[in-house]
């Protein structure tokens, strides 16, 4: 176990809560990882989801959630009750309802913004 980790609340709702290790090495000996890549651990936690992401994974699905066009995908998807997430294992998809894909959206933009107002502060410390 690490003596410097830290769990920190980034984003949560009724329905889960994402939270940042930090101070756990992914790989301590991939010099070619940046700060951020080798200290985050990110754990999301939604209904019966939990997925721990590393910083580059986080960030990409933030991005695939909040571009995603609600209206258009159920305009060409008329039967589907829920949308499926592509994750980066290529066996594993989420599925979310529109309210939870809503509320996920939210965490994980609050999750973001807190993220980088901590990558600033850690800067700043530099």
């Amino acid at each position: 176990m690490c003596k410097n980790c830290q769990c920190l609340l980034l984003s949560d709702s009724a329905n889960g809560r994402i939270t940042l290790h930090d101070g756990v090495a992914v790989n301590e000996t991939d010099q070619a990882a940046t700060p951020a890549q080798g200290l985050y651990n990110i754990a999301l936690e939604f209904n019966n989801i939990t997925q721990w992401l590393c910083y580059d994974d986080f960030l990409a699905l933030e991005w695939n959630v909040r571009s995603i066009d609600t209206s258009a995908y159920f305009e060409a998807h008329p039967y589907e009750e829920r949308i499926h997430l592509s994750t980066p294992s290529r066996f594993l998809r989420f599925s979310f309802r529109i309210h939870e894909l809503i509320e996920l959206r939210k965490m994980l933009s609050r999750a973001v913004a807190r993220l980088h107002w901590f990558e600033v502060l850690r800067n700043a410390q530099n």
